[in-house]
């Protein structure tokens, strides 16, 4: 079925210019590794390549770069096969989930859902894909696919062709001749390719070459058929043949106008009727040839797509995060500081080298350059200091990082700060970082004999005295009495207050939160404590909250709240496991989950919104953190198959009113979204008017944003003209005004 439309106009620095500009409220964009680009693949018009994680193509007059997947109307993100048919304009694209697109001309998307759709227990992912006339053929772990590229339909599938009908892998395939070759693990088998013969009878196949090695890359050569086995390419023709006795990884063999083409490491050999051409490539993973004669290519571990141009290879890499992991995001300010790190099941390292990506004034630098990043890997606890602008990325290895402004300017270790090695292999590991209203920077240090200490807004180093269990802290949270809200690794949460002194030890209290404090499941995996007075806490088995009672040293109690959810009374959150939790600027609470993205209202009345990949573009129901800039409200979910934001309808909010923004302004005719005002006061009144004074909408801010419909309260749209907005406070001290331009457009 058709699924999208591409335009044909690009601009120059495409990339750049759209990630500058705000999306708008309720919308989506993703922020994937384009880096280590594995196949690309050339229509007429452009070079396209796939990492494990993005799809995007570059322009071949212009050099322009633009990124592909699901907002394009594409069925996925993680592309699996790229093969292109010079007669019919077509690129075959196939998934991960074995789906598949036909993408016409470059501009027009057909859906082929058939085999992502069947009930198949196991991985379904497009091996490869070549054509003969009107049809492609596609290549499975569950067999060979046949597609008509007129109807844009599977045909025919063809599985239990193994030997005495036995299921059958399909790597490869051709046709050559009459007959059809498929590679599968144990050699390559054939069969007559004819209209007439039932090729699900498995009688009709039979071993051209049975081995114990898998054969792949099978292509037709002079009417002969070249393959692999085991990086040595063959030929057969009645009987095999070695072809190259050169036992080098292939990345791909291949046919089009300019000749046959082996690719592997090292070398291209190129095949004609007038001879054999040679060109020298280092690593290749992937490569294809534009219809100017020159080869593109890509390694694998990037820099993206290279073009293989004779005055030197230029390398097209969209901007992204530099790696496909994601540990942790910060949660305020106006930049987004994501690492890549992660620790073991006991806290252990990871051993990721990917380091950190900060998105910054609309794109992502990749590990700032400094001396003072030397020698640091497995990135994991990050954090915004809002009393001093500082972003801080820690790490399980040698120390923390201090960004200011996009620039490196500092770094805290063992030689200037109360942070110690930890053996046996003397690393440093950071487990938490918080800040609290004073400005105090707080620190935990997993598995040290003093894991609490503080940077005071004096720039002084404190050490504090912990119960001997917050000697494996790993995470931390602050309220708004400045409490410690402290994840162990044993299992529940230690709450720690200092008091008045922190030098004082007699006025220090601590308590311990646990199953019997109405705890679901000491597996803590979330903490996270709102300006309201509440503490959420997400586990493994759901949600508790604290609510705020004035016992919680004397008596602690968490509890669990019951919501009545269209209709449904049960658990807030059930039974999910929340790995991750945010404040946005209207007091909402953002869960990620391993069954999606929620968020819940300010005081957990209820679920506001429930993103899945069903129901919305999300790259996976997995959510392992939640990112935000806290000043647009553009919230970001990092999956385990990458990040993606979504703008939200909340931001921080002013203390006074600043000039009223607007936007889109003007409203463009037929608009579908949501008009969204910034720049307000925390649950501002908002007022929409029209010239005359009507009243044509009203609404309250979540924290400093507000959105309009573009509907008046009684659903219908207003007249275009010039439209007034009014905020008054929420104690009725100030007010602010705007203005912007409404078009209807004809209904």
């Amino acid at each position: 079925m058709k699924k999208g439309f591409l335009g044909w106009i690009l601009l120059v620095g495409f990339l750049a210019t759209a990630n500058a500009q705000l999306i708008q409220t309720g919308r989506w964009r993703t922020h994937l590794s384009y880096k280590n680009a594995l196949i690309c693949e050339a229509s007429q018009r452009y070079v396209y390549a796939a990492s494990e994680q993005g799809f995007f193509r570059v322009m071949m007059n212009y050099g322009d770069m633009e990124k592909l997947g699901k907002e394009e109307g594409f069925a996925n993100n993680e592309v699996t096969t790229l093969s292109y048919n010079a007669k019919r304009d077509i690129l075959l694209i196939g998934y991960s989930d074995g789906n598949i697109d036909l993408l016409q001309n470059d501009r027009i998307i057909y859906n082929i859902p058939g085999f992502k759709n069947k009930l198949l227990q196991g991985d379904k992912r497009i091996l490869s894909g070549n054509f003969h006339e009107n049809e492609a053929l596609i290549s499975t772990y569950f067999g060979l696919l046949v597609v008509d590229l007129d109807n844009h339909e599977i045909n025919d599938s063809y599985s239990s062709i193994g030997p005495n009908g036995s299921a059958i892998a399909v790597l490869s395939s051709a046709i050559v001749g009459d007959s059809i070759y498929i590679g599968t693990s144990g050699g390559v088998r054939f069969a007559k390719w004819s209209k007439s013969i039932n090729l699900n009878d498995y009688t009709q196949w039979q071993w051209a070459v049975e081995d114990n090695r898998a054969a792949k890359h099978l292509t037709n050569y002079n009417g002969t058929l070249l393959f692999e086995l085991d990086s040595m390419v063959y030929q057969w023709n009645k009987s095999l043949g070695q072809f190259y006795n050169d036992k080098r990884v292939i990345a791909r063999i291949w046919t089009n106008e300019f000749g046959t083409h082996i690719a592997r490491q090292g070398e291209i050999t190129t095949l004609t009727n007038s001879g054999t051409k040679k060109e020298s490539i280092n690593l290749v993973a992937g490569i294809t040839q534009f219809k100017d004669g020159l080869f593109w290519f890509c390694t694998g571990i990037g820099p993206g797509v290279i073009k293989k141009d004779p005055n030197g290879e230029i390398a097209f890499l969209p901007d992204g995060p530099a790696d496909p992991s994601i540990f942790r995001m910060t949660q305020n300010g106006s930049d987004v500081l994501a690492t890549a790190g992660g620790v073991s099941s006991t806290f252990g390292n990871a051993f990721n080298n990917a380091g950190f990506y900060l998105y910054r004034d609309g794109g992502w630098k990749n590990n700032l350059p400094s001396p003072l990043n030397n020698n640091l890997y497995d990135f994991t606890f990050v954090q915004y200091i809002k009393s001093r602008n500082w972003y801080l990325a820690a790490t399980h290895s040698n120390g923390i990082l201090v960004i200011k402004d996009g620039v490196i300017i500092n770094r805290y270790d063992e030689t200037n700060s109360p942070l110690k090695r930890q053996p046996p292999i003397n690393l440093i590991k950071v487990s938490g970082i918080a800040e609290d209203s004073k400005g105090n920077i707080w620190f935990a240090s997993f598995g040290g004999d003093e894991p609490l200490f503080c940077l005071t807004k004096q720039n002084q180093w404190k050490i504090v005295a912990t119960p001997s269990a917050c000697r494996e802290v790993k995470d931390l949270s602050i309220d708004y009495l400045d409490r410690k809200w402290m994840i162990l690794q044993t299992g529940g949460i230690q709450v720690f207050d200092e008091g008045k002194s922190l030098d004082a030890l007699t006025d220090d209290r601590t308590v311990y939160i646990g199953t019997q404090q109405g705890l679901i499941s000491t597996e803590v995996l979330s903490v996270k404590c709102d300006d309201l007075g509440y503490t959420w806490i997400g586990t493994n088995q759901g949600l508790n909250v604290y609510s705020g009672s004035s016992t919680l040293f004397s008596n602690p109690k968490v509890d669990r709240y019951i919501v009545d959810q269209d209709g449904n009374v049960g658990y807030l959150m059930g039974e999910e496991t929340i790995n991750d939790i945010c404040v946005d600027g209207g007091g909402r609470k953002w869960m990620a989950t391993n069954n999606g993205l929620f968020l819940i209202e300010p005081y957990g009345q209820r679920v506001i919104k429930h993103f899945n990949i069903d129901n919305s573009p999300l790259l996976s129901n997995r959510i392992i953190c939640i990112g935000q800039n806290s000043e647009t409200g553009e919230v970001f979910a990092g999956t385990d198959k990458g990040i993606i934001s979504y703008r939200s309808d909340a931001n921080d909010a002013a203390e006074q009113f600043e000039k009223i923004k607007v936007y889109p302004n003007p409203v463009p005719p037929k608009y579908d979204g949501l008009v969204t005002i910034e720049g307000l006061t925390s649950n501002a009144e908002v007022k929409i008017t029209d010239i005359t004074g009507k009243l044509v909408y009203q609404t309250k801010a979540n924290g400093g944003k507000a959105t309009w419909n573009g509907l008046r309260l009684d659903g219908s749209k207003p007249n275009s003209g010039l439209l007034f907005v009014f905020a008054i406070n929420t104690d009725g001290t100030e007010t602010a005004m705007g203005k912007f331009i409404y078009i209807r457009g004809e209904e």
